[in-house]
């Protein structure tokens, strides 16, 4: 499977990748840069996608991996010393939420600061 990361940046290539295409760019140098890196990107991926096909919509039934990025000791907080196998602490995540609600907290302070004006 593809971590979040790379496919973010994967599916930003696809939006290029259908650019160059509309405006008809398919053997520029820009394309191939593009084509490489989405196969780079794909090398790890394997695996089955099932889907159901009804009157023109896709509809994901289950995928599988033998390469899943996915353990359930990792990402569930109901199982007791989860992640330890992967050296996690669920307690490292409490200073990293709180980083990423810092801005959050100035926005809603300067919010209610112009609100009282």
């Amino acid at each position: 499977e593809m971590d979040l990361i790379r496919h973010c940046i994967t599916q930003h290539l696809a939006q290029e990748f259908a650019i160059l295409c509309y405006n008809g760019f398919w053997f520029a140098p820009e394309m191939d840069l593009i084509r490489h890196s989405v196969d780079y990107a794909q090398r790890d991926v394997n695996g089955v996608v099932k889907m159901e096909l009804y009157k023109g919509n896709i509809i994901v039934q289950g995928r599988e991996s033998p390469n899943t990025l996915y353990h359930a000791d990792l990402a569930s907080m109901d199982i007791e010393n989860g992640g330890e196998a992967f050296d996690y602490n669920p307690a490292d995540a409490q200073g990293f939420i709180r980083i990423n609600a810092t801005r959050l907290k100035t926005y809603a302070a300067v919010k209610a600061m112009s609100e009282e004006k």
